[in-house]
């Protein structure tokens, strides 16, 4: 049985996805992560990473597929196709860039460049979709709320807390993650 091809859409539709439990992870609690329901924070954040490393799986397959590279859909992965590339192709290091190994890697050591916030995006989906870890840090100030307002950070890396926090706000961090990936799967659904 023949499986449907993919279209350009089905990448954005991933993409949607992922901004829009963005967009609602901010609005819990009027935007107060800190005081927002643990659980749905945790599900929100859990769905962002997976589509949006899902929107990159799926750009994956769909290049395998105008390419013709022949690889079952269930073994297209980011690393497999751009690998399979032909070394003239445009495509191969742009795809190449949304993927980094994490399993047994430590924390790049500029964690806030494109190469290590894309380590962190899927380190992220790993640990906080498929191990249930908390990404976020929140520091909770005592005294009247208007001298220091509560803030939010991620975890540099959830696999080890004495990496300790980043140094900038989960919101701008979230917001730049998802920039980041959907300009390069624009990037490549624009060569196609």
């Amino acid at each position: 049985m023949q499986l449907p091809q993919l279209k350009k859409d089905d990448v954005t539709e991933k993409l949607s996805f992922a901004e829009r439990r963005l967009h609602e992870l901010f609005s819990l609690n009027d935007g107060d992560l800190p005081g927002a329901d643990s659980s749905m924070r945790q599900q929100l954040v859990q769905e962002f990473f997976f589509h949006l490393v899902s929107a990159t799986e799926v750009l994956a397959q769909f290049v395998n597929e105008v390419r013709k590279l022949g690889i079952e859909a269930k073994d297209a992965s980011v690393p497999l196709v751009s690998n399979r590339l032909s070394h003239c192709d445009p495509i191969k290091a742009r795809l190449a860039s949304l993927h980094t190994a994490t399993r047994g890697q430590p924390l790049p050591s500029n964690p806030y460049d494109d190469d290590g916030y894309i380590f962190r995006i899927l380190n992220y989906r790993h640990q906080v979709t498929h191990r249930r870890r908390n990404p976020f840090f929140f520091s909770i100030y005592l005294g009247s709320a208007s001298s220091r307002p509560h803030e939010t950070l991620l975890m540099l890396d959830p696999r080890d807390p004495n990496c300790g926090p980043s140094n900038r706000p989960a919101q701008d961090e979230l917001r730049y993650m998802f920039q980041l990936v959907e300009s390069r799967c624009k990037d490549i659904l624009a060569l196609l």
